[in-house]
């Protein structure tokens, strides 16, 4: 009798194992979600408009601060009382 040891390497053997694994279940809702994003992709790209123009992306840090402040009214100056100031300076 004749036994072979070979040896491979550990992301080989990662990747085996990772075909061996079952999917986590995904609940209906989550699905549909995901499902309206694809469409809503596909849609856009179909009609011209490029998802990864700047106009079309939100910045995270203007949403950090609109989060940060939000319920917090900051005191704002009329159009008239920031013209005096600019002017006074």
């Amino acid at each position: 009798m004749t036994v072979l040891v070979g040896t491979i390497s550990a992301s080989t053997a990662a990747a085996a194992f990772e075909t061996l694994r079952i999917p986590q279940r995904v609940s209906a809702s989550t699905a549909a979600k995901e499902a309206r994003r694809t469409a809503e992709r596909q849609t856009r790209g179909a009609s011209g408009q490029d998802v990864g123009e700047p106009a079309n992306i939100i910045q995270s840090t203007e949403v950090a601060l609109d989060l940060m402040t939000m319920g917090q009214r900051q005191p704002q100056a009329g159009l008239k009382q920031a013209l005096e100031l600019y002017s006074d300076s």
